[in-house]
């Protein structure tokens, strides 16, 4: 399926990114936290930003540039409309990383699960960052492995299985993925912000009534505390006990 272009509707200017953000810390297995400070410097300066809030949805226009988070979290929203195939780019990840030497572009639909900085590196500035630049080369390499292995995590152990246990897994996974310890040890918690119910239905391609009940459910078995945005998984235990053989989700 060839990938849809069209041109940008006019937008405000881009703005630069601040050097402060070549110092920040970012996840070791993306691509920013696999370059060092000196190669981000080097990248940050050619690159501008914008932003996609949380919970809208954007057309990102990468035919002339390459795309990176700088902080937060997108869905990428596949060209086929296909909402089992969404996958997560969170900060750090190059946005549609398959297409980076793609001499075409494209573009590329995302969804905001949290509010994300997003910054363009023009393409031609970035095929020569990395021709120059060999331990550059090995960091998208490295990084791009590393979201093949999260996509085929999340086909092979998530997307399969009756409703209420596919969603089950999909907290699961985004507990390990990317969830907060709230609890004690005797009492062991873990939050999950920024997804909505609308998000976990569309993760895992079920209706949006399902997730209602299944969350209804949990909430009644004092297993799930909701708020906007918000998810509190009271008991991981007993939410993992119900998903079977099912893997941690390891970096």
């Amino acid at each position: 399926m060839p990938r849809p272009r069209r041109t940008p509707e006019p937008d405000e200017p881009p703005a630069v990114p601040s050097p402060s953000y070549a110092r920040r810390s970012y996840p070791a297995h993306s691509f920013l936290g696999l370059l060092d400070i000196a190669h981000r410097e080097a990248l940050l300066r050619r690159a501008s930003v914008s932003r996609v809030n949380k919970s809208d949805a954007k057309n990102l226009y990468y035919e002339k540039s390459v795309l990176v988070v700088l902080s937060g979290i997108l869905r990428e929203i596949p060209y086929s409309g296909d909402s089992t195939n969404t996958r997560l780019r969170m900060t750090g990840d190059i946005v549609e990383s398959s297409t980076v030497f793609d001499p075409l572009g494209g573009n590329a639909m995302v969804h905001g699960v949290q509010s994300t900085a997003v910054i363009a590196i023009p393409r031609p500035v970035f095929t020569t960052f990395l021709a120059t630049r060999p331990d550059a080369m090995t960091a998208l390499a490295k990084s791009m492995a590393q979201r093949e292995k999260l996509d085929l995590y999340l086909d092979v152990h998530v997307r399969h299985g009756t409703t209420p246990v596919r969603i089950a897994r999909y907290l699961c996974f985004l507990a390990d993925f990317l969830g907060e310890e709230t609890g004690t040890a005797v009492h062991p918690g873990i939050r999950i912000s920024g997804f909505s119910q609308s998000d976990i239905a569309e993760g895992i391609g079920a209706s949006r009534a399902s997730v209602e009940n299944f969350f209804r459910e949990q909430r009644t078995a004092g297993r799930v505390i909701t708020a906007y945005r918000v998810i509190d998984i009271v008991d991981p235990a007993a939410l993992r006990a119900g998903v079977g053989n099912m893997p941690p989700w390891q970096p």
